[in-house]
């Protein structure tokens, strides 16, 4: 077997032990392995592979939670730049205004009905964006995870995230959505 050793396929492994055990970890890893020098079309086929097992594996709710525990890190200048514009924001409008006005086209964020949105206009996923094709939304669920991870810090406070919309189940951007469990404002 190829030696388990792409970061992705640890922050797989790494998720699956906090969420379900060491054991359906070790099983995880010993069915869905991945090397560091996995090219795309490989990388492809295993984002896919660990869509098929864990959706026959696990219930939503866990495999919910085991894709959000292998999110990528924002980065901390990000993460830092948001909350320093939030406590500097006197609305959500503002808010957003200003910390969307950073991201040169990168990202967008709105703030609609109580809650924030936040969108993608492509996929920045390393394993998957330049494999053409339609994946599970199980493999997109890693961005709530991601997302999460933003907000809560950016906000100061729990969040809760919803995705709307992926490029690579067949949406036209990746779009969550960000509630807060008390006000934000």
């Amino acid at each position: 077997m190829p030696k388990n050793d792409n970061v992705k396929s640890v922050r797989l492994y790494e998720s699956v032990k906090a969420v379900a055990g060491a054991e359906a970890a070790d099983k995880t890893a010993q069915t869905l392995y991945l090397s560091s020098s996995a090219d795309y079309k490989r990388k492809w086929k295993w984002a896919n592979d660990v869509c098929a097992y864990l959706e026959e594996n696990f219930d939503s709710e866990t495999v919910k939670k085991m894709r959000m525990g292998c999110s990528c890190t924002p980065p901390p200048k990000l993460m830092d730049e948001g909350r320093k514009l939030y406590r500097e924001s006197a609305a959500p409008d503002e808010f957003c205004e200003k910390f969307g006005a950073g991201a040169e086209g990168a990202f967008r964020i709105w703030h609609e009905d109580g809650a924030f949105n936040f969108s993608y206009p492509t996929c920045y996923c390393s394993c998957i964006k330049r494999a053409d094709g339609i994946i599970s939304k199980t493999w997109c669920l890693c961005t709530l995870g991601y997302t999460k991870a933003l907000f809560d810090y950016i906000l100061e406070r729990e969040t809760d995230v919803e995705l709307l919309e992926s490029i690579k189940t067949g949406g036209e951007k990746c779009s969550m959505r960000i509630t807060y469990r008390d006000q934000a404002f």
